[in-house]
């Protein structure tokens, strides 16, 4: 069986040459996403910042499935509001790069799998707001920018007993994640549900609805904890295998 191809967005990375001309730019992303996929038998590649619209639309057509990583703030104009105090950087070629491929693999019906401001995006993409700033926004206490190694689990999420998500998790419906984000998801788009919650009603987990594509996302960061628990696997593993069908 031919190994899926997995494509896998990451940051804009800009930094000065030591050489004269122009600052050099380029795609940064740990290699804790690639490697997760590797684990589950699939192709990572990372997807550069492409400006051509139709070698993009090529490059999805090429892919089996899809991975938005983690990282900046999506730009609110996308959902229809002002920035806020609070907002963090916005990288407009990323948000634009990035809802292209949403739209491109859902439409080929390919599988999507989005980390953190991956589920902000999805959900973005497909029609939903976000929360800019949750210290501001937000009147729960739980904290979401931990202070803790990437790899603790923080705090607990409870997972629907009847989701995809819970049964990338053998079916758990309580479990314990990292968290690294200011932004999540606020008005959930309608070819969405949500699966998953913090103890104050946060939205930490979304996925699609009846016969749509498979689209999963979560608000933690899964990639820094599969080394210590095989079990979290089970998200990429899920992605592979709908690539795969």
């Amino acid at each position: 069986m031919t190994k899926p191809l997995i494509g896998l967005t990451g940051t804009r990375q800009t930094r000065q040459s030591t050489l004269p001309g122009l600052p050099l730019q380029g795609v940064f992303l740990s290699d804790d996403y690639a490697l997760g996929i590797e684990r589950v038998d699939g192709i990572p590649v990372v997807i550069p910042y492409l400006t051509d619209e139709v070698a993009l639309g090529e490059l999805a057509k090429r892919l089996d499935g899809l991975v938005l990583s983690g990282g900046e703030d999506v730009d609110p104009a996308l959902y229809g509001q002002d920035p806020h105090y609070g907002l963090g950087e916005v990288i407009a070629q990323r948000d634009a790069l990035e809802i292209a491929l949403v739209q491109m693999m859902r439409a080929q019906r390919k599988p999507i799998l989005g980390i953190c401001r991956g589920m902000q995006v999805i959900n973005v993409a497909l029609g939903g707001t976000l929360y800019q700033d949750l210290p501001r926004q937000w009147k729960g206490k739980i904290q979401h920018s931990q202070k803790a190694p990437r790899n603790h689990l923080s705090h607990r999420v409870k997972i629907d007993a009847a989701s995809r998500l819970a049964a990338c998790f053998g079916g758990e419906t309580s479990i314990r994640v990292n968290s690294f984000h200011h932004q999540a998801v606020k008005d959930v788009a309608k070819s969405l549900r949500a699966v998953a919650w913090d103890p104050d009603g946060l939205v930490e987990g979304v996925e699609s609805t009846g016969a749509d594509p498979f689209t999963l996302a979560v608000q933690w960061h899964p990639e820094n904890l599969w080394r210590d628990d095989e079990k979290v696997l089970g998200l990429f593993r899920a992605l592979v295998e709908a690539a795969v069908r």
